[in-house]
């Protein structure tokens, strides 16, 4: 049933490139989330890793090959399109959801801290109404290294990376949700992404994603007991 589901999310998200630029996705199609939603019905998933292309490049399924995952991680995607997305989780009753969102809005121009916290706390919102119990990753921090990225664009994003966890953070706390605090783990001192850790700026070379495995696992260890 796995590779099943898998291959199901794979094709949608191919249709879904067509349609969307990787750099600004702010809506999705309607029907194309109907067509995906109603693919996903007969099937049930415990636990989903739900947000961006870093969510997309992990590998899940072979991390937590004895539990009920799902990757639904879409290459360039924002807050906004995570709302837009919950149907996917109710179609596949989830019960457990990891989120790793929030790069993406960091990188535009428009990013404010009003909007960004706003916009989560709808996410959030619509996660606890479908009773999913939420676990929410801090975003990692971008880098020069290992990348095109000039300083000004990675000091503008790591401004704004900043404010965004510590919205994280604090809607965390006000509302009891899990939090796993990748920034922390992932960054340098000034918030800027660890060299061993970037693939290419922003995305994670395969010590990256072990690390954030190894450290999600104790929480998918005692979601099996």
């Amino acid at each position: 049933m796995r590779n099943i589901l898998h291959l199901l999310c794979i094709s949608i998200v191919v249709l879904f490139a067509t349609g969307c630029s990787d750099q600004d996705i702010t809506v999705y199609n309607e029907h194309f989330l109907d067509m995906w939603a109603q693919s996903l019905k007969p099937y049930s998933v415990d636990i989903a890793f739900y947000g961006d292309s870093r969510v997309v490049l992990a590998d899940w399924e072979e991390a937590f090959d004895d539990s009920s995952v799902v990757n639904l991680g879409i290459g360039g995607d924002i807050v906004e399109g995570t709302i837009q997305r919950l149907r996917l989780l109710e179609a596949l009753d989830v019960k457990y959801c990891f989120v790793a969102i929030g790069v993406n809005n960091c990188s535009k121009e428009s990013f404010s801290y009003s909007d960004f916290r706003e916009k989560y706390e709808i996410l959030l919102d619509g996660l606890e109404d479908l009773g999913i119990t939420v676990y929410v990753n801090t975003i990692a921090g971008v880098t020069t290294a290992n990348s095109s990225f000039g300083h000004s664009f990675v000091q503008k994003m790591t401004d704004n990376i900043t404010e965004a966890n510590t919205i994280i953070r604090e809607l965390a706390t006000e509302r009891s949700v899990n939090l796993i605090d990748m920034a922390a783990l992932m960054n340098n001192t000034d918030n800027t992404l660890k060299d061993q850790y970037s693939a290419d700026g922003i995305h994670f070379t395969a010590s990256g994603n072990q690390l954030w495995f190894d450290t999600i696992r104790p929480y998918i260890q005692d979601l099996s007991d």
